[in-house]
């Protein structure tokens, strides 16, 4: 067992040391910042080395590794990297993601420069170091990367023009904080943001001149490979036709509940009628960040005083949505602290509403941030959702657990915690509730999306239209959230059967356990495994619980 052991843990650091070599900019999210002054090399041929290397070192984990002698905790791992390993292999080789995505390369170059500013890791003067180097990197990278696009699909042209329409401000932004702590080096840091500034402009003219004229072919990564991805990404058994089915059940199940529910608190009006009425009760404009800021405070004081779960020591800050995610983040989004960081602050990011764009649409974001919905998304995203769970999952474990990233897990816990802290009663509004239930509609709707769109069976306008007609989402809202949907196939899935997954553990430790059930020892048992598939969870669940 000892050299299984030894052979697996060498190929496990293998996949860290490597994935963060050939993702420089992952590397610096994870808290790896030997690559900070570097982009990837998303050449044709880089994609082939990376595709090349992940197939050997599959085929050295399957024939020099015997799973069934490895301890428990390793078998999970092993589960895990085999999963990540077959998925990255399938994004490379088949479904080819990047000859399709134009987005991901400003995001990118973006990203990169961000975390760099944003996370206090470092000193300033090191940090500046890394940023200039990749602000001069910028043109050769976004260059190399065109030659992996053939024939994208037209709206990934609109989305990558929008992203990266966003680069020569951001780049000003950045230029201008460097030049306030360092005026004596005004001129090397100006002659680097003329460069990034250049090169998002000449990739600018790549999408209006080269590619939006040979714009073409769906949206869709195809049946086959959604029903890959469900099982060997999220080791799920479903295909898409009964993921489907699970979705349109789900949608029945929750419309019964939300007339239930209207009709508690007012049999005179539909819910839709009292979801329409809420929305004009919402913060000013400019003040939708310090609600937010109540919000989440009161959230975590709520958590502790109920003991519902362990609280991380992980600070968090909320901060404006920057401005390259906001074409795909209509209301707010989470960052998770770094895993190998010191520093471990998570940054809630709230996409304000932006005043530059016709009235109705600016007061369709305002509805966004109302009232009653406010402290749900609050709660999803910090506590107790995704702020508290990855407080825990970014020092579960190995290195590779610590990296760990399922949405199925990490998107179904946030979704679980709506419906956990109505439960304890944590909601001071009424149709609070009644949003809680809208949501639950809406993420059925993504279900339904998320296989529709990527079998090519729904068109991106049948599936907005979908949301604003099932779940009342606002259009400008519904337009960003299903340009994401587009870009991520089965991430819109993960929400609602990845709380249905949870849920089906707490009844069953419940039943167990019987009256020896604790709520907070059973959330501290099932965040302790890491954002792992929770496919996964059940051995190391039950030992935790003392029930194996």
């Amino acid at each position: 067992m000892l050299e299984t052991v030894k052979a697996f843990s060498a190929l496990s650091e293998e996949f860290v040391e490597c994935s963060m070599r050939h993702d420089p900019v992952a590397a610096t999210a994870a808290g790896i910042h030997d690559y900070d002054h570097l982009y990837p090399d998303d050449t044709p041929e880089g994609f082939g080395e990376r595709a090349a290397w992940l197939r050997d070192l599959e085929q050295r984990l399957v024939a020099s590794v015997p799973w069934e002698e490895l301890p428990p905790e390793h078998r999970v791992d092993y589960a895990l990297l085999r999963s990540r390993v077959a998925s990255q292999r399938a994004d490379l080789e088949e479904i080819r993601t990047a000859a399709r995505d134009p987005v991901r390369y400003p995001q990118a170059a973006l990203l990169g420069v961000f975390l760099l500013m944003a996370r206090p890791f470092a000193p300033l003067e090191e940090r500046k170091e890394a940023a200039l180097a990749r602000l001069m990197a910028v043109p050769d990278y976004l260059k190399a990367a065109r030659a992996n696009l053939g024939t994208v699909p037209p709206l990934f042209v609109e989305i990558a023009s929008e992203v990266n329409a966003t680069g020569p401000g951001f780049v000003e932004d950045v230029t201008r904080t460097l030049i306030r702590s360092f005026p004596g080096e005004a001129e090397r840091i100006e002659h680097a943001g003329g460069r990034a500034r250049m090169g998002f402009l000449q990739y600018q003219e790549f999408l209006d001149r080269d590619l939006r004229p040979r714009a073409g072919g769906g949206i869709a990564i195809g049946e086959r490979w959604m029903n890959f991805k469900l099982e060997r990404e999220h080791l799920l058994g479903l295909d898409c036709a009964t993921l489907e089915a699970f979705g349109r059940e789900h949608l029945e199940r929750t419309r019964a509940l939300l007339e239930q529910e209207a009709r508690r608190l007012d049999p005179q009006r539909s819910w839709q009628e009292q979801i329409a009425e809420a929305r004009q009760r919402h913060p000013e404009a400019l003040r939708v960040r310090d609600a937010y800021v109540a919000e989440v405070e009161r959230a975590r004081r709520f958590v502790e005083e109920q003991h519902l779960a362990p609280l991380p020591d992980a600070r968090l800050e909320i901060l404006d949505t920057p401005v390259f995610e906001r074409a795909t983040t209509p209301h707010a989004t989470y960052l998770r602290p770094a895993p190998f960081d010191v520093d471990q602050t998570g940054y809630l990011f709230v996409t304000p509403v932006d005043l530059s764009r016709r009235r109705d649409e600016h007061a369709q974001q305002l509805q966004g941030h109302a009232y009653p919905a406010l402290p749900l998304i609050a709660l999803h995203e910090t506590w107790p959702g995704h702020h508290l769970q990855l407080g825990h999952a970014v020092r579960a474990g190995s290195r590779l657990r610590r990296l760990a990233d399922s949405p199925l897990f990490a998107e179904g816990w946030a979704l679980y915690c709506a419906e956990l802290m109505y439960e304890q009663g944590y909601f001071l509004d009424p149709l609070t509730r009644l949003w809680q239930l809208r949501d639950q509609l809406w993420r059925a709707c993504r279900v339904v999306i998320d296989v529709g769109l990527h079998t090519g069976r729904m068109s991106f306008e049948q599936a907005v239209d979908f949301l604003v007609g099932e779940a009342m989402i606002e259009r400008v809202n519904a337009d960003a959230e299903v340009r994401r949907y587009a870009l991520t196939p089965t991430e819109p899935m993960s929400y609602l059967v990845g709380k249905t997954l949870l849920l089906e553990q707490r009844v069953d430790a419940r039943r167990r356990l019987g009256e020896r059930f604790d709520l907070y020892e059973f959330h501290a048992a099932l965040l302790a495994s890491g954002t792992v598939p929770p496919a996964l969870l059940a051995e190391e669940l039950w030992t935790r619980l003392g029930v194996a």
